[in-house]
């Protein structure tokens, strides 16, 4: 049994929970003719997500309020893509997405007009993306009399696989996280691990930590003897104190995957099938709630008497 939980949603958001570095992230990013309509305020993370829970593996998303000079309120829709591959379906996907969005925007208010949506896909795989950002081009070619009344919008991409490590971020402590995305999925990625914590140095031990618990649950192996040469090479004063953390992090973090394995048994055990969004919430819960929840399943006979009581 596979562990369900996407660990490149939980670090990506971490990376971008602060308004100034998502400030930073949009500013750097997007396109420069739009960068030129923001105004000086900070970006707003608005809550909530707009992806579908089956595709819960391959996107995360974050929706951003901003301020534009022209008074207007916008909203900057941010999609990232974990797929090793490009996938060109991402474009309808995103389309849904979107709609929601407005969707929710009308029902909060009521009024119109509607906030302009931006949306920015952001792609960390291998692979450069190397397909359309224009949805039009899914339908192929269109008859000239038909194309006013397609469905017809473009999305901005970051393209990891192309952005150069010193152009990711000009912020020492940003960059080091987004190389961390760019290169957890590379196959060569041990090789990488000097240029990816070239800048480790810089930044609090903590983050160093984070960061190579994303690395060692990441789809590519990376031994902890290669992480501790790097480490001595950059940081020989904290290779200790940092392999340390790293593995306590893991270690506790290992616990939990092996009791959201238990309890996932038991519910199908005793009462079914557990669902690919009941597998994500219990393999994205610490160990104390997963503990409540074993002991409710022993005797329960339905899920909502595990995970829906107070």
């Amino acid at each position: 049994m596979s562990n369900p939980t996407n660990i490149h949603d939980s670090f990506f958001k971490k990376v971008l929970s602060d308004r100034r570095d998502a400030d930073i992230f949009l500013r750097e990013h997007l396109p420069p003719d739009v960068v030129e309509l923001l105004s000086p305020e900070l970006p707003e993370l608005l809550p909530g997500s707009f992806v579908d829970e089956v595709l819960g593996q391959h996107h995360t998303d974050l929706l951003f309020q901003i301020q534009l000079k022209t008074g207007q309120d916008a909203l900057a829709y941010l999609l990232v893509e974990h797929k090793s591959s490009p996938d060109e379906v991402a474009r309808l996907q995103l389309l849904r997405y979107v709609v929601r969005i407005l969707t929710r925007c009308y029902k909060e208010n009521e009024r119109l007009p509607l906030p302009p949506v931006l949306p920015l896909v952001a792609h960390h795989g291998p692979d450069s993306w190397g397909i359309s950002c224009e949805f039009q081009d899914l339908f192929g070619d269109i008859a000239g009399p038909l194309r006013p009344y397609t469905i017809s919008f473009r999305h901005a991409l970051v393209d990891f696989a192309l952005i150069g490590d010193d152009a990711l971020s000009s912020h020492a402590q940003l960059r080091v996280f987004l190389k961390a995305l760019k290169y957890v999925l590379r196959p060569d990625l041990p090789d990488r691990l000097e240029l990816l914590l070239v800048d480790g140095k810089s930044l609090p031990i903590v983050d160093v930590v984070q960061i190579l618990a994303y690395i060692g649950k990441g789809p590519v192996p990376v031994s902890p003897e290669a992480l501790r040469n790097v480490l001595q090479r950059f940081m020989p004063d904290h290779t200790e104190e940092i392999m340390q953390g790293f593995g306590q992090q893991y270690f506790e973090e290992g616990i939990a995957v092996g009791e959201a394995r238990k309890l996932v048994q038991l519910l199908e055990k005793r009462i079914g099938p557990v669902s690919e969004a009941l597998r994500a919430r219990i393999f994205a819960a610490d160990p104390t709630h997963i503990d409540v929840w074993f002991d409710r399943a022993i005797e329960a006979t339905g899920f909502e008497s595990v995970f829906d009581r107070n």
